[in-house]
């Protein structure tokens, strides 16, 4: 959802009126440090379109940066289709593993987080920054703890406006 060439504004709007019919008012969304890195500020503009789509659908939006759970080498590009009735059949980590545990990866994660922050941190489009989904899962224990602290600080320079979480 978040690189150029797949990114589908008209598919988000119907998935979205769909929620909204629903009732539903808050959408979680999972951000992915390596299509950030491929495409910086499309990347951005990417995010603003999509909180311009939700808005207009009375959704705000959780945003989620770091995540533990699922396939453990992420690609950029095109991902693979889903698998029908496989519950995240096609999920990534984000960074990945062992991409996560080494702290020579931190400083471009550091900017990618503080950017994206700088840029939508006082947005009231933007509900709550869940900073590390389910760190630790896929049997990563504790070698997640410097990545999740490092994320709590990150964010902590920054300022935001917004709460921050951790999806344990």
């Amino acid at each position: 959802m978040r690189q150029g060439e797949t990114f589908d504004p008209q598919t988000i709007d119907r998935e979205l009126g769909y929620a909204q019919a629903l009732g539903m008012n808050v959408m979680r969304v999972y951000l992915h440090s390596l299509a950030y890195g491929k495409d910086p500020e499309g990347f951005k503009q990417r995010m603003d379109r999509y909180l311009d789509i939700a808005d207009q659908r009375g959704i705000r939006t959780m945003f989620v940066f770091f995540d533990d759970v699922w396939n453990k080498s992420p690609k950029i590009g095109r991902q693979p289709d889903p698998k029908p009735g496989t519950h995240n059949s096609g999920w990534v980590q984000d960074p990945g593993d062992p991409a996560s545990r080494e702290v020579s990866n931190f400083p471009h994660l550091k900017t990618y987080v503080q950017d994206i922050l700088r840029t939508f941190g006082k947005d009231g489009r933007v509900l709550l920054w869940d900073l590390y989904n389910e760190p630790g899962n896929s049997g990563k224990g504790n070698s997640s703890i410097p990545l999740l602290k490092a994320v709590f600080s990150w964010a902590g320079e920054i300022g935001p406006s917004q709460r921050h979480s951790v999806g344990i």
